[in-house]
């Protein structure tokens, strides 16, 4: 892990094609968005050939001093996994692609509930280019209707199909970067470089110097790993199809595993920010599905704030799926 270069990490900008593809989304009748969705979301898949591994932390098998790279035992011991092949998104799901979703079936878009004893508008951290935060039920529902668009079978990923993908198909790589090592201001971002390259989003016209910018960053700014997935590290948090529970790797079938039965907690993969050791791929959190509890600023109970938990969907299926025309 390299040293984070501060001030002098160089500012990044998202491919000026996959800014131009995003913020087509948002221009044009619903049925000219929906279509031009569906074809982005197929071409932006990427195959993930099934096979076995060992999930969870393999650092005692793998370094020196046989020490684990993780605290806690939700990941621990590792146990064997074989998934059946299948197809992940190359970015996290941005703004534009979800409002198409929400326009389309008159649901409210993602990102407008207000954050609890705030008093900034809702909204206010939207930008199309970013990851599109949410609850986990919106999550599902938007992979789910994307399956019902394309008549490909999409839905969250499990917590197995992410970090075997993660891990480019389950070699012991920490990061899912372009080398498996975390280079920041290269290959993830380093803490001021991330804040820099966040979006502006408002401006007080009263004040011009006091600004508003998005939480998260554009999605596909860095390199992806060897797959070619994005950002599974850092940018926001990812639903997983799974519920959450602690001892489930002690009891997890080997075959195609989907977490357990029932549950309170849904399970979460990657991180808010990639400046932090939270976020390797064999580390596991759990959530409320509505992030539900107190503010931490005002104590008020409520729908928690959701700007950084987004969705990456999987095409449920053994095969490379057909490019559109």
């Amino acid at each position: 892990m390299s040293e984070d270069p501060g001030e002098d990490a160089p500012i990044l900008h998202q491919p000026p094609a996959l800014t131009a593809e995003l913020l087509a989304l948002t221009e044009g009748s619903i049925e000219e968005r929906i279509a031009k969705l569906k074809r982005k979301v197929l071409k932006d898949l990427i195959r993930v050939e099934g096979g076995s591994f060992m999930m969870g932390d393999f650092g005692r098998e793998w370094t020196p001093e046989g020490l684990y790279y993780t605290s806690g035992l939700d990941n621990k011991p590792p146990y064997k996994v074989t998934l059946t092949g299948y197809n992940l998104a190359r970015f996290k799901t941005a703004y534009a692609e979800y409002d198409v979703f929400a326009d389309a079936t008159g649901r409210p878009r993602a990102g407008m509930e207000p954050r609890p004893g705030r008093s900034l508008p809702p909204g206010i951290y939207r930008h199309p280019l970013v990851p599109a935060g949410m609850y986990w039920q919106q999550a599902r529902d938007y992979c789910q209707w994307l399956g019902k668009q394309t008549g490909v079978p999409f839905d969250l990923p499990t917590e197995a199909q992410w970090e075997y993908a993660a891990r480019s198909r389950g070699q012991n790589f920490l990061w899912a970067t372009d080398n498996g090592h975390m280079d920041k201001g290269r290959n993830i971002n380093a803490y001021e470089q991330g804040e820099r390259m966040r979006p502006l989003v408002d401006t007080d016209p009263h004040e011009p110097s006091s600004v508003t910018r998005a939480i998260l960053f554009p999605v596909g700014i860095f390199p992806p790993n060897p797959l070619g997935l994005y950002d599974m590290n850092a940018n926001g948090w990812e639903w997983m199809r799974d519920w959450y529970d602690a001892d489930w790797y002690r009891v997890s079938p080997e075959y195609d595993p989907k977490g357990p039965p029932t549950g309170t907690l849904r399970s979460i993969r990657g991180y808010e920010d990639g400046s932090y050791i939270s976020g390797l791929n064999v580390k596991r959190f759990a959530r409320d599905p509505l992030i539900t509890g107190p503010d931490i600023r005002t104590g008020v109970v409520g729908p928690g704030f959701n700007a950084t938990h987004t969705v990456r969907c999987v095409a449920n299926i053994d095969r490379a799926v057909a490019q559109p025309q």
